[in-house]
């Protein structure tokens, strides 16, 4: 547990809060948490190349992700704060841990997102939240198939179990139908927030 927070920790982080909510850093997380799919470095190069708009977008994230934990890094917000009402960082590291590894590589410089990846797997959940590592799931699926093995015929012959029968719906009555409007407007005015 690092040093207690204070008042200026807190403003800080609000003020990071508030840097998150501008609109095409919004766009860029999104983006990134939702759409954003490669199978390595090289491959992200290929659909996403430099100067592109979703390589901006990655460069975004990973820009605002690498500030605000250099802050916490450097002292200047309490780890434990900023660990409690944050949880982005985590999921953003271990998604482009790949790509910041070649970055790594191809710029010659062991630096780059440093203070990313020290808070992000110093989190409390990261442990939980990191993929396997290859070793776990090859002895996991050795392990797996040894026990199916064992199993026999009787592994292989396990129904599946059966669907629970389909009940009808009724059918929404005209306010039902106000209400989802009233639902769906509200969610558009959020995101023009």
């Amino acid at each position: 547990m690092g040093a207690h927070a204070t008042h200026e920790d807190a403003r800080l982080l609000l003020e990071l809060y508030d840097l998150r909510r501008e609109k095409r850093l919004r766009q860029a997380r999104d983006f990134v948490q939702l759409e954003l799919k490669f199978k390595d470095y090289k491959d992200f190069q290929k659909r996403y190349p430099e100067g592109s708009k979703q390589g901006n977008y990655v460069g975004m994230v990973t820009g605002y992700w690498e500030m605000a934990c250099t802050l916490v890094a450097k002292g200047l917000i309490a780890e434990e704060l900023f660990n409690a009402t944050n949880f982005e960082h985590v999921a953003i590291w271990f998604k482009l841990k790949p790509i910041i590894e070649g970055w790594r590589k191809e710029y010659h410089y062991d630096e780059i997102m440093k203070n990313l990846e020290t808070v992000a797997t110093g989190h409390p959940a990261a442990a939980a939240f990191a993929p396997e590592p290859e070793k776990g799931k090859k002895k996991k699926a050795a392990t797996k198939a040894k026990g199916n093995k064992a199993k026999g015929k009787k592994a292989k012959a396990a129904a599946k179990p059966a669907e629970p029968p389909k009940q009808a719906r009724p059918a929404p009555d005209e306010d039902d139908e106000d209400e989802d409007r009233d639902v769906a407007d509200l969610d558009d005015d959020d995101e023009e927030e």
